[in-house]
């Protein structure tokens, strides 16, 4: 359960990230914070199955986020509104960039974007921000 998660985020000085301890369930990918292998969860609906990969962002593992994009219909790419981070995604060979044109030559029919951390002390729920970010996009 949800709770299960936020106690264990909790107790480990975590609490921001209790969402990721759903797919993240390796113990060095809860202490970095980052998702190092593709890991799978299958939702039964009505009508259809639905697989949801959950796949590395961080460049050090791209060979693992293409494992997972090869496998998907559709994806969703969470980017940081963090002043820096987001730029930072778009200059050079920017993960933003990357994984969204990996995304497309691996087949992904459909990519829905999320902009994350827009709580965060440099954005701080700007409007502002947000748009730019939408445009840049």
């Amino acid at each position: 359960t949800i709770e299960k998660y936020e106690a264990e985020a909790k107790e480990k000085n975590r609490e921001s990230w209790f969402l990721a301890y759903i797919m993240d369930t390796d113990d060095s990918e809860r202490e970095k914070g980052k998702t190092v292998s593709i890991n799978l969860c299958d939702i039964e609906l009505e009508n259809r199955r639905v697989t949801i990969i959950d796949a590395p962002g961080h460049k050090n593992y791209v060979p693992s986020m293409i494992s997972g994009a090869s496998q998907a219909d559709a994806a969703i790419l969470v980017i940081s509104a963090r002043k820096g981070e987001f730029e930072a995604g778009f200059e050079g060979l920017g993960q933003t960039r990357e994984h969204a044109m990996l995304a497309k030559t691996l087949g992904v029919q459909k990519l829905i974007v999320v902009i994350n951390k827009m709580d965060e002390s440099t954005v701080k729920w700007s409007q502002d921000r947000y748009e730019r970010c939408c445009k840049k996009l």
